[in-house]
């Protein structure tokens, strides 16, 4: 039995499971990693960890997780047998963009594009060389939903509002902000798939990954698998 934790920017996320089936999934709020308790979890024989967050945090739950008496192993980027990374400095790549190509890969096997829509927005690329390996080529960050409409919220006087929908023209200031965020995130998809072949799949991930989906027009949609773990699957798969 393994546990498997995503420490994120905005929540930390955990899955306890074998090599079949996950027995339990829960997730706490960065903010409130003090309160994290795992004490319904009783047998572990294993834990996997990917961090984008402060060492501090990774080290509380080390010391909480001691009491397993078990390896404890954090993830890195590096290259390995199963994919290839092709960043100039392998250590400066977010782990979770790692483990969401890793996970990818290992459920799909071919060429595709990963989106992970988290705090940040990632769009990764995997694909061959010419003897059929696979490589994480690089991709592309931009502002999540929330960054996104965070800035526009303190940044301008007369706006101050929530999500609405994803229409245009849009004749209201939410609705409006709305359309301007999730057009550019599919502006800057389209830009990406107009460089590759239509055939790619294009797996979206994260904690906006269905806000994302349900807000995308339809012909865009229609290319889209939404995969809810791939950095569990990574992490299984590291």
């Amino acid at each position: 039995m393994y546990l498997l934790i995503d420490i994120g920017n905005t929540r930390i996320k955990w899955q306890q499971r074998d090599d079949k089936d996950i027995v339990l999934t829960d997730s706490i709020l960065v903010e409130d990693f003090m309160d994290i308790d795992f004490s319904v979890i009783k047998s572990v024989e294993k834990i996997m960890i990917s961090n984008v967050n402060h060492s501090i945090v990774l080290d509380k739950l080390k010391e909480i997780l001691s009491t397993f008496k078990c390896p404890i192993i954090e993830a890195t980027s590096v290259s390995n047998e199963y994919l290839m990374n092709d960043y100039e400095d392998q250590n400066t790549l977010g782990i979770d963009r790692w483990l969401a190509a890793l996970g990818a890969w290992k459920l799909y096997q071919r060429p595709l594009l990963v989106i992970n829509a988290g705090t940040a927005i990632t769009i990764d690329l995997v694909d061959l060389d010419k003897e059929s390996k696979a490589h994480f080529k690089g991709g592309m960050i931009l502002p999540g939903i929330a960054i996104s409409l965070a800035v526009l919220n303190n940044s301008t006087n007369l706006i101050d509002t929530e999500i609405g929908k994803n229409h245009y023209p849009s004749i209201n200031t939410a609705d409006a902000v709305t359309t301007g965020i999730f057009t550019s995130i599919q502006g800057a998809v389209n830009l990406v798939c107009r460089k590759l072949p239509s055939s790619l799949p294009i797996l979206l991930t994260g904690g906006d990954a269905n806000l994302i989906y349900k807000q995308s027009e339809e012909d865009w949609k229609s290319r889209i698998k939404l995969e809810d773990d791939l950095i569990f699957e990574g992490l299984m798969f590291y």
